[in-house]
């Protein structure tokens, strides 16, 4: 049986600043209840809605908690901007199967076939072609399958991978990179429109 999309991740988008901040407390107190109440008490998210501290808290937790601490030690305190949105996007295709399918099956696969754009269409194919599979995304109101359409392209735009004219922007992976990606090497390396590092195979990163 065909495991179920987690489809959730529209309450934020690659949310660069809220992830740093929160990683950054939960380095501290090496929890991720402490964490939770810390940044919600201290308003550390920066919001004058209750509601929206929490909404934006729930989707960035379970995405750094796919990180180890070194991972987010490196992310905090290592990582330049780049590098730190490439972790991030690492973090979106570790929790959401969906963003990491459509990563290595659109993203990845168009730049390696040298085509420089990426439109709504080749969502939509990629969405159709999922859909046959996976009843939930059949389940979903038209307005929601256009939210996380959105969403998506968004996180790709903020990530540095896309203009906003739809083309296909190439990324470098540095080694310190490479070398936080390794634990999931080969399909970690094949998320992103780059070339794998040598020696990754970048054939099977399913």
């Amino acid at each position: 049986m065909t495991e179920r999309y987690k489809l959730s991740f529209t309450a934020v988008s690659l949310g660069l600043a809220e992830s740093v901040i929160v990683a950054e407390v939960y380095l501290q107190l090496q929890d991720w209840g402490t964490t939770k109440e810390k940044v919600k008490s201290e308003n550390l998210l920066q919001s004058r809605v209750q509601s929206s501290i929490q909404r934006v808290y729930q989707e960035i937790e379970p995405r750094l908690q796919t990180l180890s601490i070194e991972q987010l030690r490196f992310l905090v305190e290592e990582a330049n901007i780049i590098e730190q949105k490439q972790i991030l996007w690492y973090t979106l295709c570790k929790r959401y199967q969906f963003i990491r399918d459509f990563a290595n099956e659109v993203l990845f696969q168009r730049f390696k076939l040298f085509h420089t754009q990426l439109d709504e269409f080749d969502y939509t194919v990629f969405y159709n072609n999922k859909a046959d599979w996976h009843q939930e995304l059949r389940d979903i109101k038209q307005s929601t399958q256009t939210k996380i359409r959105t969403v998506l392209f968004r996180m790709m735009r903020e990530a540095d991978f896309l203009s906003n004219d739809n083309r296909i922007l190439p990324c470098t992976l540095s080694q310190a990179v490479i070398n936080q990606l390794a634990v999931d090497a080969p399909w970690s390396y094949a998320i992103f429109p780059t070339t794998p590092p040598t020696g990754t195979g970048g054939i099977n990163v399913s």
